[in-house]
């Protein structure tokens, strides 16, 4: 997924909670010694080998019925439970899926926000299963939509987002990113609604008053890469393997957009070797969505966010094209080496923009972001402390929800980390071709990062580094690289000159949509801004009005920070009609700072909170916990 910088876990109320409910139940609950902490699955025992799934949507009740196959190997020939991750299922029948005989389970109690584990007794012949079952209308992984909340207004919408363990919300399956698998399925759906899966779309075959699409997806994927979208959409084709969806009321602006994403296709080849998936389709999510994008297999999803009108934001799908290469072929074993995916692609995407902007610039605009990357880090230990474990590469996530351990850390630190061992070995012409060789050589499988440290150290080893200090220390990186600030320099002088109330239209007008955001972003950190320059700046240049949403993100964080009543009500459209966790977040939390508006904000919040996903619901929710803590 895109990296959000502004996502993070309110630490501090967080651990109050769990050590109250420690203390007043008289026990401690701990996931497991597994190979993954987040997962009730064992994948030493047993592994998934396949899913075929088949399912109806019924929009109207927020709920998908139907039934999964599994077939699977015992790693342990002495294994006869299979224990499947769940969350909130109702789980009518299992039986064994060769002899159609009934198989004895039991579903556990539900834990936290991990689910519960659903423990089937095997038969020493079983080796798939059948289970039947129907989600909840609140699960997890899936948004229903109203007609009303739709461009279109004429019918619900569903789509489904399972990193990083809501998989089980919608599938009772191995929800660990250390488990893959190739899968098919078959989704019924009312007409004229449509469905997408990440997968290759085989056929669809039409009922009465219903249409089924049936999909395939040969590779080899984690369960967080499983989605589904259902909805009254359209495509339109850029190229032979590229096609954007979207409501048919966007169709044309959204291609418009995103027209260059066979051009970053191919860039992004020359980078990191042939793109093995086959199709790249990309589709723009209703506003709700709560990322900038997400990797998923042959059908990106995006968020409406990135629509500027100038293509000035699709930065985005150069970083979702990436994780076609680390995240999705080079897949973390489980989430506490979140790194090997996120640090990875966003290292992967810069590159592929310099190679965008040509050997002239490239270089030049590959450092400028990865300085424009600090900042968000810097503002993630501040956020988190920078002493909290949290902050290091490799994190402890035993009892502890993925979701609520995310921020930029592995986006930025990785980067920044990958960065550091680039210079060390000689610079890109040494380091691109061992990038390339660590891909082909761990594609197709999940890997801890002793498996990336290992292989590092064969390929190069008379490179000493401190490999523990790196992983495990928490706060700013070791050490920060000296980046080329050349294409940042313009919107460093900016920044100053806007902070001390020195305002040319003359220079406004030579800026780029990116210089703009990037000077915004560094006027933030300035203490000294007035409201006699936030004033200006706004009668000047109007950028509460701004189309672009980085830039009218960075503003209202400008104004808020500088106490500017006047931008209140506009940030709180601005939150209240996207539902992107990168932007909802920080301006909350900066509103629930500013006691005069706090209350305020919490109203709007909770007069809104049905509008958003609920993972992002969650999130702000525990950001309003803190604030009153």
């Amino acid at each position: 997924m895109t990296q959000f910088q502004t996502v993070f876990l309110p630490i501090v109320a967080s651990i109050l909670i769990g050590c109250w409910i420690t203390f007043y139940f008289g026990i401690e609950r701990r996931m497991s010694p597994r190979p993954d902490p987040s997962s009730f699955s064992d994948s030493s025992l047993i592994k998934t080998e396949s899913l075929n799934i088949a399912l109806t949507a019924d929009l109207n009740s927020a709920v998908l019925t139907g039934k999964v196959d599994i077939a699977f190997q015992r790693v342990d020939g002495n294994c006869n439970t299979f224990v499947l991750d769940s969350k909130d299922l109702h789980i009518s029948k299992i039986v064994d899926k060769d002899s159609g005989d009934e198989l004895e389970y039991t579903l556990g109690d539900k834990y936290k926000d991990f689910g519960s584990p659903l423990s089937i007794k095997l038969t020493p012949a079983t080796n798939s299963v059948t289970i039947h079952y129907k989600t909840s209308p609140s699960a997890s992984g899936v948004q229903v939509l109203s007609k009303e909340q739709t461009l279109g207004g004429r019918h619900p919408y569903l789509f489904t987002q399972n990193q990083a363990i809501h998989a089980r919300s919608v599938v009772p399956c191995q929800d660990t990113p250390g488990i893959k698998a190739p899968y098919t399925a078959q989704i019924t759906v009312d007409k004229p609604l449509v469905a997408v899966m990440s997968a290759v779309s085989v056929k669809s075959e039409k009922g009465d008053g219903t249409t089924t699409y049936f999909f395939d997806q040969k590779t080899p994927i984690p369960a967080y890469l499983l989605a589904l979208v259902v909805g009254d959409i359209v495509s339109q084709d850029i190229s032979s393997r590229v096609r954007v969806w979207s409501e048919k009321e966007n169709i044309d602006k959204c291609a418009k957009e995103f027209e260059d994403t066979e051009t970053i296709l191919k860039a992004a080849e020359q980078v990191a070797g042939e793109y093995v998936w086959g199709r790249y389709d990309l589709l723009v999510l209703p506003p709700s969505f709560p990322y900038g994008g997400m990797e998923n297999p042959c059908l990106t999803f995006v968020t409406p966010t990135l629509l500027a009108g100038d293509k000035s934001l699709v930065n985005v799908v150069a970083h979702e094209i990436a994780h076609s290469w680390t995240g999705n072929l080079v897949t973390n074993a489980n989430w506490e080496h979140f790194w090997l995916n996120e640090g990875f692609t966003v290292f992967l995407e810069r590159k592929i923009l310099a190679k965008l902007a040509g050997p002239e610039d490239g270089e030049a605009v590959r450092q400028a972001a990865h300085l424009l990357g600090l900042n968000s880090l810097k503002y993630a230990i501040e956020v988190f402390g920078k002493d909290n474990p949290l902050t290091c590469l490799n994190v402890d996530l035993d009892d502890v929800d993925p979701d609520d351990a995310f921020s930029s850390v592995p986006y930025e630190k990785g980067s920044n980390f990958l960065f550091y061992l680039e210079t060390l070995v000689g610079g890109p012409s040494v380091f691109d071709p061992f990038l390339r060789s660590y891909i082909a050589e761990h594609a197709y499988k999940s890997i801890t990062s002793d498996v990336f440290v290992n292989y590092f150290k064969v390929q190069f080893p008379s490179i000493k580094v401190d490999w523990e200090a790196w992983l495990k220390t928490p706060g700013m990186p070791l050490v920060v690289p000296d980046y080329d600030d050349s294409k940042q320099q313009k919107s460093v002088e900016v920044a100053k000159a806007w902070s001390a109330g020195e305002i040319s239209v003359e220079v406004w007008e030579s800026l780029s949509s990116k210089q703009v955001i990037a000077a915004l972003t560094l006027l933030h950190t300035y203490d000294n801004v007035t409201l006699d320059t936030i004033k200006q700046l706004e009668n000047s240049f109007h950028f509460g009005e701004a189309q672009n949403s980085e830039i009218l993100f960075a503003w209202c964080r400008v104004c808020i920070k500088a106490r500017y009543d006047e931008i209140v009500e506009r940030a709180l459209k601005f939150v209240t009609i996207q539902g992107r966790m990168k932007y909802v977040r920080p301006i909350f939390r900066d509103l629930f700072a500013w006691e005069k508006y706090r209350q305020h904000a919490i109203d709007v919040f909770e007069n809104k909170k049905g509008f958003y996903h609920n993972i992002c619901r969650s999130m702000v929710e525990k950001d309003i916990l803190a604030a009153k803590a």
